[in-house]
């Protein structure tokens, strides 16, 4: 969000503004975010708001900008609650796309009320869009052959790296896409950030049970163990526990429900390989 004050020093009035990077090839769903926001925030809370749309075939981009003069914290609440998921732009920012805009870079819109958005945002290619939705042309040209695999995200604490590393090596042999930290993050990197994006991008969590990973001092195994919770009782994602020797009465009472998988077992690597294949189907 980023703050802009009136330079009128007879004026106090500040803008609030929002960007979101929206998916140009599925502008059929990304409308109904759209339109959502107009319904339930009028022009006197909305003081601008537009599409930013770059045609070019090697670089699609779409981005959402909103302004408020006020009522941006009901807005920040309205978002959370209902589109929790929906990430601002990062590191992009409205004059930037201004300036690009002036030079044809981009093309704009701009609305005040959801009425003419369907007539916008349409399916097939029009005057803003110069490229139909995803969907058009899978049915024009077919699917692709290779499609994105389901990805598994292995929760755990640092001090078990060396027996997390075990099961990581199975998984890759046999061909299961992995999120690890220790391949995803290297310096330089945002740790929540990567982090984040890990836990969106994995359908299936696999939470390495230990004392450490219980340790009052390890947060992030906390923080992500709910997440995968919360997620597996909206039915969206699921999740699979190895016991790394975690006494059943110290479990969270949330896991104690679910069958593990005890890594003191000689087949525990293969029985973990083979549940995370067939959880996966599932999903």
């Amino acid at each position: 969000m980023i703050e802009y004050v009136d330079n009128d020093k007879n004026s106090k009035m500040k803008h609030k503004s929002y960007l979101f990077s929206l998916d140009y090839g599925n502008r059929l769903e990304e409308r109904k975010f759209v339109k959502d926001v107009l319904d339930n925030f009028n022009r006197f809370q909305l003081t601008g708001c537009g599409l930013f749309i770059n045609n070019n075939p090697y670089n699609l981009e779409m981005y959402f900008s909103l302004s408020f003069e006020k009522a941006d914290s009901d807005f920040d609440s309205w978002l959370s609650q209902n589109y929790p998921h929906k990430i601002r732009a990062y590191n992009v920012f409205l004059p930037e796309l201004l300036e690009a805009a002036s030079r044809k870079g981009y093309s704009l819109v701009t609305f005040t009320d959801s009425e003419y958005i369907e007539d916008i945002m349409t399916e097939n290619k029009n005057e803003l869009f110069l490229h139909p939705d995803r969907n058009v042309m899978y049915e024009a040209w077919g699917k692709p052959v290779l499609e994105k695999k389901k990805k598994v995200f292995l929760s755990h604490s640092s001090r078990d790296k060396i027996i997390v590393d075990q099961y990581f090596n199975e998984l890759q042999k046999s061909e299961l896409k992995v999120w690890y930290d220790k391949e995803e993050i290297i310096a330089g990197d945002s740790i929540t950030s990567k982090v984040n994006e890990g836990l969106m991008d994995c359908e299936l969590g696999i939470l390495f049970l230990s004392n450490n990973f219980l340790s009052k001092q390890s947060g992030w195994t906390e923080a992500e163990c709910n997440y995968f919770i919360n997620s597996r009782m909206k039915k969206n994602k699921s999740l699979i526990v190895v016991n790394l020797g975690v006494d059943f009465e110290k479990i969270p009472p949330l896991l104690q429900d679910y069958k593990y998988i005890d890594h003191l077992n000689d087949t525990a690597i293969q029985e973990l390989v083979e549940s995370a294949i067939k959880q996966l189907k599932r999903i």
